[in-house]
């Protein structure tokens, strides 16, 4: 089951299963995504638990841990490889959407924020790729605070190297539009209740909008021929990575 469902955390989700163009499929129970998890329930950590996690990678600025550590279970090693930005700004972001005192955003504004995190962010997203190559580095996560963006842009760079075709890596992205956006929505909908606030206004900040993940990955093959090449030239990952994270990623369709 792709969706992990957790009364403290939301939108953490399987990437396994995904078929491959080489005619593998993207291991189940290896590599997860979420957002945030420092709301998490006793159960939830039960749930976790079972996950048999080795290690969980957090994108958030040392000011988003500060204000909601996670919760993990024991013998989880924790890796903290900051991105920030205006990826980092979600609660600044909602507080101002609530105070009425966010100006109405462009539709292009993910697209901006993506194409920024992906020049800035390059060593890091190097980092964790190279991080989940390692042997016995899996079962892995990796989230940030509403694990679409920083987590968004970071699975889509890891199914890429594991050979998932672009549409698919697409269509993983605007899930989080249901198991984030649309509740973030009904619940700023609900606190701004009476106001003149349009949430509807706002939904360039809080969505997942294909095309905005669409044009990065577009943006990145035209400067640097790939994915790959991308990771290459501006992380300075090694070129046998995408190969070490199939060994450690992929399998023959038909097993598992």
């Amino acid at each position: 089951m792709r969706l992990v469902r957790l009364e403290g955390a939301v939108n953490v989700r399987d990437l396994g299963g995904y078929p491959t163009m080489d005619g593998g499929r993207v291991r189940w129970g290896r590599v997860y995504r979420s957002a945030a998890l420092h709301r998490l329930t006793a159960a939830d950590l039960a749930t976790v638990e079972q996950l048999g996690l080795r290690v969980v990678y957090d994108l958030r600025t040392e000011a988003e841990i500060e204000r909601a550590p996670s919760l993990l279970p024991g013998g989880v090693r924790c890796e903290r490889l900051a991105i920030g930005g205006s990826a980092a700004r979600t609660r600044e972001l909602t507080d101002l959407v609530v105070a009425g005192r966010l100006a109405e955003v462009p539709p292009d504004f993910l697209t901006r924020v993506y194409d920024a995190m992906a020049e800035t962010g390059a060593p890091t997203f190097g980092r964790l790729l190279t991080g989940l190559a390692e042997p016995d580095a899996t079962p892995a996560l990796f989230h940030c605070t509403a694990g679409k963006d920083r987590t968004g842009v970071a699975a889509a760079l890891l199914l890429s190297l594991l050979g998932v075709d672009e549409a698919v890596i697409l269509d993983d992205f605007e899930l989080s539009a249901v198991h984030y956006t649309d509740p973030k929505m009904a619940r700023l909908r609900r606190r701004l209740d009476g106001t003149d606030v349009d949430v509807e206004r706002y939904r360039a900040v809080f969505g997942a909008p294909r095309e905005a993940l669409g044009t990065l990955l577009a943006a990145l093959t035209e400067r640097h021929g790939s994915v790959q090449g991308y990771l290459e030239e501006a992380a300075g990952t090694a070129p046998d990575l995408p190969e070490r994270l199939r060994a450690q990623l992929v399998e023959p369709l038909g097993q598992g």
